[in-house]
């Protein structure tokens, strides 16, 4: 009888182990975008207040989400600061401003899926369909030479 049960058990276990692992997570971004705020170009070192990833928070969309409320719902939700979304143009994050490092042209600039936006963030919405569940959102502050 035991040798029954314990053959039964070890069946039981090899067939599971067939079944791919992904079957049983639970999708818990469902209705989310991936909002990610970094400085990668500025180091301590030469001044900046940080550096690397802020931020890296999933953000529930709602029916009046853009890609400009999704990244002050991510910076909020971590407790930091932004200046200027409420105009459509943010300037400072955490500290870390436009024309960083006396460099006039260094801004935060952002990308939806990888792609450098062509217009406003305010202009991706979820409304119109052009932000959507799953999309990723990243806010980095860019410092180039001036030219």
């Amino acid at each position: 009888m035991k040798k029954r049960l314990l053959s039964l058990l070890l069946a039981l276990i090899m067939a599971l182990s067939l079944v791919p692992v992904t079957a049983f997570a639970a999708d818990d971004h469902d209705g989310q975008v991936h909002v990610t705020v970094e400085n990668t170009t500025w180091t301590k070192a030469d001044g900046a207040p940080w550096e690397g990833t802020l931020v890296d928070e999933w953000i529930t969309l709602k029916d009046d989400s853009t890609m400009m409320s999704c990244i002050v719902d991510a910076l909020t939700a971590g407790g930091y600061s932004q200046t200027g979304a409420d105009t459509g143009y943010i300037s400072e994050i955490n500290g870390l401003k436009a024309g960083a490092g006396g460099n006039y042209m260094a801004g935060w600039m952002g990308t939806l899926n990888d792609w450098f936006t062509n217009e406003g963030f305010g202009a991706f919405t979820a409304a119109k369909g052009t932000l959507k569940a799953g999309d990723e959102i990243l806010s980095l502050i860019h410092i180039s030479e001036p030219t």
